[in-house]
């Protein structure tokens, strides 16, 4: 009697959701989840699932990690909310903690600012670069996401999520990307043996397309988004040797590529360079609270006077559920576990790619791995009926994975990092039966 009235209820809460919120809410599954832990999410009838896109690179520690959530319940009993027109204790505890790990300008001091999403972070890092330079044209990358507010949707550079919104905010130019595998410049050959063309070629849009009042350049060390797709090796070595020359300082989006996920605190931490400015949100938070951060090189911090302010950023609950989150990731060894399970999966999926008719491409820096779903590996087709199924049985197996890419044909596996070898195992037999499945196996 007890398991009909829950079932009663996830088909309730279901309807309803259909009936009240607005249809661009997508869904993937009609599957009402009420627990979850460590790497494991359970639906309303009790069934376990191992939770490879770690509601979208968000639960970086695990589901509900009893450090974070003793921290925050702590915190309730004091205080929750003041806002940013008062001292507080936790926002300038958790600034101090980024600043002493963000790879920004060396050993000084690094400044932040506080919101609560990366649409807001990258919006006030734009903001930032405009204040602090004067100028206002901007640099973004194909297939990079950014956001979902006004300067942010025309930042980024997909296509599809753009349909119908424009006009956008002008002055913003859009760079080729590192998407190798459908080279925007038309290369044949893979990095380096390409010459780094897309990276290059950031010097003819300075010439013709700006008038040379560029106040930023914005990118993601890893596409999240855009598909899981890691930057070349030298890819931001040349962008920022160009944009050294022009004085134009560089944003780096670690909305999904921070907190660990690549094997590093940060994305960019893998390319070896020092950008002026880095946005950070999702796996700030542990996925127990909303929070989004903007990190900055004082030089320009300080050049923002304002007037500025964040009615909910930096307030005690996300701040204190921060740094309760930074200390798991580093006493855990997360950023070291997902080398070595990322390298794991990469290596397993192209052993199951080299067998699959169509999957192919895969590539990934820690545990952000992407791989295109086609109708045949020579003409590369994006196959998004083929995607849609294989989400479908692996949910149905008990494995939940993720899409994107700029044609939306782009499997993506970014697990929480607490993932173990054999879990990933487990997701990875599960994908290659599934695979046999949607090719017409038997």
């Amino acid at each position: 009697m007890r398991q009909e009235k829950t079932q009663a209820s996830s088909e309730n809460i279901i309807e309803m959701q259909k009936k009240y919120v607005m249809p661009c809410v997508e869904v993937w599954h009609d599957i009402l989840f009420v627990k979850g832990k460590g790497s494991k999410v359970y639906d309303s009838k009790g069934k376990e699932y191992l939770d490879c896109f770690g509601g979208v690179a968000v639960v970086n520690i695990g589901h509900c990690h009893p450090h974070v959530i003793e921290a925050v319940q702590n915190q309730l009993t004091k205080l929750n909310h003041l806002s940013t027109l008062y001292y507080t204790e936790y926002m300038p505890r958790l600034a101090k903690r980024l600043s002493e790990i963000a790879p920004i300008d060396g050993n000084h001091v690094k400044k932040s600012f506080f919101c609560n999403s990366g649409t807001e972070a990258n919006e006030h890092a734009v903001t930032l670069a405009k204040k602090a330079t004067g100028k206002s044209e901007m640099l973004s990358m194909q297939c990079g996401f950014f956001g979902r507010g006004g300067i942010t949707m025309g930042l980024t550079g997909l296509g599809a999520w753009r349909s119908g919104l424009s006009p956008f905010t002008p002055g913003i130019y859009h760079v080729p990307s590192y998407y190798c595998y459908r080279c925007p410049m038309g290369q044949k050959e893979r990095p380096p043996n390409c010459g780094y063309a897309c990276a290059n070629y950031i010097k003819t849009i300075l010439k013709t397309e700006t008038t040379k009042h560029v106040c930023c350049f914005i990118g993601e060390a890893v596409l999240g988004v855009g598909g899981c797709i890691p930057a070349p090796k030298e890819y931001f070595k040349i962008v920022n040797e160009i944009l050294k020359t022009e004085d134009i300082p560089m944003i780096i989006d670690e909305v999904q590529s921070g907190m660990g996920r690549t094997g590093k605190m940060f994305g960019i931490e893998n390319y070896g360079l020092e950008p002026e400015i880095i946005t950070m949100a999702k796996g700030l938070g542990g996925g127990i609270l909303p929070i989004g951060a903007v990190v900055a090189k004082s030089e320009l911090a300080d050049k923002h006077l304002g007037p500025d302010f964040s009615t909910f950023g930096g307030n005690a609950l996300s701040c204190v559920a921060a740094l309760a989150n930074l200390e798991v990731i580093e006493k855990e060894k997360l950023a070291q576990n997902a080398k070595r399970v990322g390298d794991y999966i990469v290596k397993r999926l192209k052993e199951v790619e080299s067998k699959s008719r169509i999957m192919d491409g895969v590539e990934g820096l820690g545990l952000m791995v992407g791989m295109e779903i086609v109708t045949d590996k020579q003409s590369k087709q994006p196959n998004n009926d083929a995607v849609a199924a294989i989400l479908d049985k692996m949910a149905q197996k008990g494995v939940l994975i993720g899409r994107g890419g700029l044609y939306y044909n782009r499997l993506r596996f970014e697990p929480p990092l607490c993932i173990t070898v054999e879990e990933a195992e487990k997701a990875i037999t599960t994908l290659e039966s599934v695979l046999h499945e949607v090719e017409g196996g038997k």
